[in-house]
């Protein structure tokens, strides 16, 4: 794998968690450590961390841990003259950036923010797709 893809995902990782932390905290100090979220139209609270590490994300507290997930993921940047295989960190920064992303959406949830809605051209963006709506789509979303 190239050291300059590698560095980027974890350099992307690495931003993406700083910001959900940010933003979670914000979030915190606004609705209270005990604020129950979950995403409209779904069975599971935060679904991508459920899925991926079996951990229930029901509380902006239960955010946290699911962030300290997201934060054991991380590696630092490849240094500049060691070459070795990157993969393994590079996945893993993966994993972190799909966990931070998940808990910035909720947050947005939580403050207002989604879905977003474009003033200008009168259009209302999806946010966040219900289990139902994947359902529905099917083989539409893996066939074009």
């Amino acid at each position: 794998m190239s050291k300059i893809i590698a560095s980027a995902a974890i350099r992307g990782a690495q931003t993406l968690v700083k910001e959900a932390d940010e933003i979670l905290e914000k979030t915190i100090a606004d609705k209270g450590k005990d604020f129950k979220f979950e995403f409209p139209d779904t069975a599971y609270f935060l679904p991508m961390i459920y899925a991926l590490t079996a951990f229930k994300v029901e509380t902006l507290e239960d955010m946290r841990v699911g962030l300290g997930y997201a934060k054991e993921t991380l590696h630092e940047i490849p240094d500049e003259k060691l070459w070795k295989p990157y993969l393994g960190e590079t996945l893993d920064s993966g994993m972190a950036s799909l966990f931070a992303e998940e808990i910035i959406l909720a947050c947005r949830y939580i403050q207002g923010l989604e879905p977003v809605k474009d003033e200008e051209y009168g259009f209302e963006y999806n946010g966040f797709i219900s289990d139902t709506i994947q359902r529905n789509l099917g083989i539409q979303l893996v066939d074009g």
